[in-house]
């Protein structure tokens, strides 16, 4: 049994109507037919392997009347209820599979079982798709590629994950009950302990960020009182999610993105804040809703060590810095995005590691759900300035080739969570010589999912045009 965090019950207890908190990635393997990878070779490859991947026997149960946070037990797995098939219209294309994608992204996972699903989707010439779709809940986006690589092939040593004995028996209600109650003593002392940090960097948070009077709170606790706050602008993005999802998915050169770095002496995050910036700013210039000041996006920041024993659930913290989609010239947004990545990361390691944690862990378990769902209401409300405008993530991928049943990945695209406040996500993730991007939007407020990926294009297209002038200028 397994007691989930405060941060790890968030993304339960949030879940409501449109919203569900799961995310899924995207695998295009080169294949000579249908037959290469199907649900069958799925099948096998999941069963060889589930039990070095314990989210997939985990079952979520509740604690009665609330007074502890939920709990995943160990079940047995019927893999024909978890992995499926499919084939997309004749002609397929990737906007079809981006609309398949989409498709999976808007419907709740079943919490009357293991909480992930695995989609094999052809239609794509020469191509086979996979889709792993993954709770927030049980794993954050490493442990979740984790969970791909291991079911793909692999010549090297295999994660050390294997569960042991036989599936568990559900816990009595009244002794998960009782736990709750003996518990909450702890939880509150060691809530109080975290408090003064907590509240040094509340403005750090999400949908904190929303409730009013949060920046006044904590430039006071950090005594730094002039400096001016990140305050988001309203767009299109900060709106209630309604019942479905867009996804478009692409490919960069990884190697452009590297030669930006190198020339001016910046990070591979730095260009990609940048570019994000770009790609925004020519989009909501096209469409008329450009604001006049930067957007503002949360980051999320991986807080799990390459050796820590627990490898699932949540260890992450948070990032909110200004993306440069208020300036006009290319390298103005890279030198931006350099600037405000720096501060941005500074203020986030004076933070404690576990503050997404902290900040819930005050919070009863009986209102906690209530309060979650609450927050999302505020942060979506147009009576309250927007807290950020989106989630940008950046994931560090395989440099080498992997590949399923012997056929190479081409790419492999991210489609992460958008929530009520903040309805679009860009993630990427570098494979081999590429940067895999997904773009993740609310159906109403982002229609133009592949038309930003191709803003996105045109920027690096710009900004590596600029580099080779001045290289040869010099």
């Amino acid at each position: 049994m397994r007691r989930l965090s405060s941060l790890d019950a968030q993304f339960l207890a949030a879940e409501h109507g449109n919203f569900g908190a799961h995310y899924s990635g995207l695998a295009i393997f080169e294949t000579a037919d249908d037959t290469t990878i199907t649900a069958a070779t799925m099948r096998r490859r999941v069963a060889a392997c589930i039990d070095q991947l314990p989210p997939l026997h985990w079952k979520v149960l509740t604690v009665p009347l609330s007074l502890d946070h939920p709990v995943f037990v160990r079940t047995e797995v019927d893999l024909d209820e978890h992995i499926f098939e499919s084939t997309l219209p004749v002609p397929a294309d990737e906007e079809m599979l981006g609309e398949a994608v989409a498709g999976i992204l808007s419907k709740p996972l079943d919490r009357d079982k293991p909480l992930w699903r695995l989609d094999v989707i052809h239609g794509l010439p020469g191509r086979t798709a996979v889709v792993i779709t993954l709770h927030h809940a049980a794993a954050d986006g490493i442990a979740a590629s984790e969970v791909l690589a291991a079911i793909l092939d692999s010549d090297g040593p295999q994660p050390d994950w294997a569960l042991s004995g036989q599936p568990e028996t559900e816990p009595n209600p009244l002794g998960l009950a009782v736990r709750g109650l003996a518990s909450l003593p702890v939880r509150g002392v060691r809530a109080l302990k975290a408090a003064p940090q907590t509240l040094a960097h509340l403005d750090q948070v999400p949908a904190v960020r929303a409730l009013p009077g949060v920046q006044t709170l904590t430039q006071a606790v950090r005594r730094d009182g002039d400096a001016p706050p990140l305050k988001a602008p309203r767009t299109r993005f900060n709106v209630k999610l309604s019942g479905a999802r867009t996804a478009a998915f692409g490919t960069v050169p990884f190697g452009d993105i590297k030669a930006l770095k190198a020339h001016y002496g910046i990070t591979v995050n730095d260009v990609v804040i940048a570019l994000c910036g770009g790609a925004l700013r020519r989009r909501m210039t096209a469409t008329g809703d450009l604001p006049a000041g930067p957007l503002v996006a949360y980051i999320p920041v991986s807080k799990r060590s390459p050796d820590a024993p627990d490898r699932f659930g949540n260890a992450i913290s948070s990032i909110i810095a200004p993306v440069p989609t208020h300036l006009a010239k290319p390298v103005d947004r890279l030198r931006f995005a350099h600037q405000a990545m720096t501060d941005a990361k500074r203020r986030t390691s004076a933070a404690p590691d576990t503050l997404l944690s902290d900040v819930n862990d005050p919070i009863p378990v009986p209102i906690f759900g209530i309060a979650a769902r609450g927050l999302m209401e505020l942060a979506s409300s147009r009576f309250t300035r927007p807290p950020i405008n989106m989630v940008i993530s950046n994931v560090p991928g395989s440099p080498t080739e992997m590949t399923c049943a012997g056929a190479p990945l081409l790419a492999t695209y991210p489609g992460s969570l958008v929530f009520d406040g903040f309805a679009l996500n860009i993630t990427v993730v570098s494979y081999q010589g590429g940067l895999d991007i997904g773009i993740v939007g609310d159906a109403k407020a982002v229609p133009d999912g592949w038309e930003l990926l191709a803003d996105f294009r045109h920027e690096l297209d710009e900004l590596s045009a600029l580099v080779e002038k001045e290289r040869s200028a010099d």
